[in-house]
C-alpha cells in the first residue's frame, strides 16, 4: 500500500477545489484532458507513476484500460472517477 508520502495534491481547473491521488486510483479523463487529448480513446485508467518530486509534480503516469504502457498527463486532465470508487 503507498505511503501517505506518495500522494498528489491536484488543483481542479479554474476554481480552488483539490483532489489527491495516490497510485493505483482510478481516474478518467476530464473535460479538458479529452479536449487536449483526442487522440485517447479509452478514458479511464489508473495512477501508476508521478513525475518530477513525489508529491507534487505536475505529471501523472497514466495506464489506461487496455494499454500495455502508461501515458503521460499532466494532472489538470484528469479526475478521479467516482463511478469506480463506488463499486
Amino acid at each position: 500500500m503507498p505511503s501517505a508520502s506518495c500522494r498528489a495534491r491536484i488543483e481542479g481547473e479554474g476554481h480552488m477545489t483539490s483532489i489527491e491521488l495516490k497510485p493505483g486510483d482510478r481516474v478518467r479523463l476530464n473535460e479538458l484532458g479529452a479536449s487536449r487529448s483526442p487522440k485517447i480513446k479509452v478514458r479511464t485508467g489508473v495512477v501508476v507513476a508521478f513525475s518530477g518530486n513525489r508529491s507534487g509534480g505536475a505529471s501523472l503516469g497514466i495506464l489506461f484500460d487496455g494499454n500495455k504502457r502508461p501515458t503521460t498527463l499532466h494532472r489538470s486532465y484528469v479526475e478521479l472517477d467516482e463511478e469506480a470508487k463506488g463499486k
